[in-house]
């Protein structure tokens, strides 16, 4: 049997001669090889130091860029939306400074949000029980409409059929295009009750109270603020497409907003911006930002006075800079005034 001692010796003999070669091996090299290596770190350093500065003016840029925004906000949406009524349709995971900033932008362009109805993660759940349960849920609520509404209807997709037969009932329910309730806020409180019974979404008018305050006449629907997984971003963002486009129809205008974070590959933007056939939807995809919850006013003011297309706004690949800010307030389409409210925390 070998003693410990000799299994000891081998194997600091090896360190040692690893430590030799090492000291000579460093000693061995050419002066000019040093030098070369010298120099290339003094490039690449050079070269960092030229990065980091120009990455530091841009945040500098950014931030000039966000405090004008501010500063200009009020002058840039005022008179953008007044008499439109504007309902917020969340997607499950809307984070709220997103929320919170574009019901700001919105209200400051002189438009009254009638309040937010948070749809569920069940809400996209295609297995087949729930797609059932949806479309039961549908046709309960559609008895509980005026005779002759007529309800948008997008193209048809048999994995998501459930999602468009509840979209269609649901967007009946809180807007219309000329600003007089066609559905009583009774009837449409009945709907979403109905579907909120069920688990597939909740109902609030951003004060805590569980009902809207009566149909809005355009629409804002919000991503979530991070992308689908992979496995379910297809059908969920067709589904909220979907969604999006009949409220389109259905109203004077609608605009399918996110974060930049949400807005990024297999979100719903970005299937848009892909080219969904059929699916002229206005996107932005900084509404997070100052300016992109402008923007956000501001496009829904495009397709109101109709200066423009549906376009996709924002900063991402195949986005267009931000429609300019109309010159004079957007037709009424109502009496009734909205309420202010607090200035952004």
């Amino acid at each position: 049997m070998i003693d410990f001692r000799y299994h000891l010796v081998s194997i600091v003999s090896v360190f040692l001669a690893l430590a030799i070669g090492i000291v000579v091996g460093a000693t061995a090299i050419k002066p000019e090889l040093a030098n070369r290596l010298n120099s290339a770190t003094s490039a690449e350093a050079k070269a960092n130091n030229v990065l980091y500065a120009h990455n530091q003016q841009l945040k500098d840029e950014i931030g000039a860029d966000q405090a004008f925004a501010q500063a200009a906000e009020d002058s840039l949406l005022r008179g953008l939306l007044v008499g439109q009524h504007v309902v917020l349709v969340l997607a499950p995971g809307a984070d709220s400074p997103t929320v919170d900033g574009v019901t700001t932008a919105l209200q400051k362009s002189g438009a009254a949000v009638t309040g937010q109805v948070v749809l569920s993660q069940q809400f996209f759940d295609t297995g087949s029980v729930n797609e059932q349960a949806l479309k039961s849920t549908a046709t309960t609520a559609t008895k509980l409409l005026p005779p002759g509404i007529a309800s948008p209807n997008s193209a048809a997709d048999a994995q998501i059929s459930g999602q468009q037969a509840a979209a269609q009932v649901i967007t009946a329910a809180i807007v219309n295009k000329d600003g007089i309730g066609t559905v009583t806020a009774k009837a449409s409180q009945k709907v979403l009750t109905g579907f909120g019974n069920n688990g597939f979404l909740q109902v609030n008018d951003g004060n805590g109270n569980p009902v809207l305050t009566g149909q809005a006449t355009m629409a804002v629907v919000v991503l979530p603020a991070t992308v689908p997984p992979a496995t379910t971003s297809g059908p969920f963002n067709l589904a909220l497409i979907s969604l999006a486009q009949d409220l389109r129809q259905a109203s004077m205008g609608a605009v399918l907003a996110g974060s930049l974070k949400g807005s990024g590959p297999r979100s719903a933007i970005d299937a848009v911006k892909g080219g969904v056939p059929g699916v002229p939807l206005t996107t932005v995809d900084n509404a997070e930002t100052v300016i992109g919850q402008i923007i956000v006013a501001q496009a829904l003011n495009e397709l109101l006075t109709g200066k423009a297309a549906p376009a996709a706004y924002g900063v991402r690949p195949n986005a267009v800079p931000s429609p300019a800010p109309s010159a004079s307030p957007s037709p009424s389409a109502s009496s009734s005034q909205p309420t202010r409210k607090k200035t952004r925390r």
